[in-house]
């Protein structure tokens, strides 16, 4: 972490220097420079028009000429997002999505659909499908949220509204999709709308896993040049709203050689950067607001760096453990358990169903999700670190701020013997 505090005036002189003849900076320079279609039309922050843009993308009678493949990559976000109950109550149909056993025979897509009394869902797909030889009927209703919060509990009633329709062919899927971070998506314990049973996913996942590939199939140049306008629209930050509702800096997703670019940005011009985050937080022409909330950036991205809390851990207030990293307190605490012949049948169902790091604790790695491997929540390379009934778990990693100490108190609760320590 650079201090700030310790960068002269000569070094501020260089730094600005080397940026200006940086090719990394000249790219982005040149990328963010330029508009968007969706800045240049006033609807970048606009759902209706992230909703338009989804239908057209995932309808098979569009002129982008791909077929059902973008619905079929769709399907595949949402069981990557979906969480256990979810998959279990749809297991047939998300096995045939993942293995390429459903085929579309029929699909409709419609925005802003009316319900009488109950409000209008942001995008309804309907659509007749076959999977393992059954016909059925899929329903996916999308709540599309980019700007706003869920008000009047929209979820809950267009679930209600549904799953009380006449036809017992119907498979109904909920979506819930909002620009909320990959990490922070894979952090929540359950979906931020007011009905859980919906699947929450973000627009990060549509570039990753359905534009991304788009561009790099064979399709046509205007579909990849719609596709490229599309995502500089989800990457441009939205600062310059006039409307206050949307005046919120907000980046919703970012592709992966964006994401190298600014990796390599930041690392080349750390010092420059901070030190213009200083300048805005101190200089007394700056609008309050922009001052209190660049430092507050500021002041996250110092403590960030500097949050290197160590934990010991007791048995029987024996030191056995000490001064671990966070990311090691679930695998430390697992093996101490059963180093001490803890883990029988009751502790282990214990530990299996544990979340207190917002996904299990211990998990076979068939039963790992693509977004778990990606974000490294469980170290798969490494061999399991329990082994139960014949069978090897892998322990979570993912442990911060906001679920550490909800861990560390389920565990004493349950083990009297356990005690932990934070330096």
């Amino acid at each position: 972490m650079v201090d700030v505090d310790d960068i002269t005036l000569d070094h501020i002189r260089n730094e600005i220097i080397k940026f200006r003849n940086d090719v990394v900076s000249q790219k982005l320079e040149s990328y963010y420079g330029t508009k968007s279609l969706g800045e240049i039309f006033g609807v970048s922050r606009k759902e209706l028009a992230h909703s338009n843009f989804i239908a057209w993308l995932l309808s098979n009678q569009e002129s982008h000429n791909l077929g059902n493949y973008p619905f079929k990559k769709f399907l595949e976000i949402l069981v990557l997002s979906s969480r256990d109950q979810q998959s279990d109550k749809h297991k047939k149909i998300f096995d045939a999505i993942i293995t390429g056993d459903l085929s579309v025979n029929e699909l409709q897509i419609i925005t802003e659909k009316s319900i009488k009394n109950v409000g209008r869902v942001d995008i309804l797909i309907e659509a007749e499908i076959e999977f393992f030889g059954e016909f059925k009927n899929l329903r996916v209703v999308i709540e599309n949220k980019v700007t706003t919060k869920e008000h009047s509990d929209q979820t809950t009633k267009y679930y209600d509204y549904y799953e009380n329709l006449d036809g017992a062919n119907w498979i109904n899927l909920y979506v819930f999709l909002t620009p909320i971070s990959g990490i922070a998506l894979s952090d929540l314990e359950e979906p931020e709308c007011s009905c859980k049973e919906y699947i929450q996913t973000n627009y990060q996942n549509l570039v990753d896993y359905l534009l991304e590939p788009i561009l790099n199939m064979d399709a046509s140049d205007k579909t990849k040049m719609i596709i490229r306008e599309y995502l500089q629209t989800l990457s441009q930050p939205a600062q310059n709203e006039d409307d206050e509702e949307h005046r919120q800096g907000l980046i919703m997703a970012i592709g992966n050689d964006e994401r190298e670019l600014l990796t390599h940005f930041w690392d080349r011009n750390q010092k420059l950067i901070l030190s213009a985050l200083y300048a805005i937080s101190s200089d007394p022409d700056q609008d309050k607001d922009v001052r209190d909330s660049i430092g507050t950036a500021l002041n996250s991205i110092s403590v960030g760096e500097k949050d290197r809390s160590l934990i010991s851990i007791y048995f029987n207030d024996e030191l056995c453990i000490e001064k671990i990293k966070k990311s090691d307190i679930g695998c430390s605490t697992v093996k101490l358990l059963e180093e001490n012949g803890l883990i029988d049948e009751d502790a282990f169902k214990f530990l299996r169903e544990d979340k207190s790091c917002s996904f299990m604790l211990l998990k076979l790695p068939e039963e790992f999700t693509e977004t778990e491997i990606k974000y490294r929540k469980y170290r798969t390379n490494d061999d399991p670190e329990l082994i139960f009934n014949d069978q090897g778990y892998y322990v979570a990693r993912n442990w911060g701020i906001g679920n550490i100490q909800r861990f560390m108190d389920k565990m004493t609760g349950r083990f009297s013997q356990i005690r932990y320590e934070r330096h």
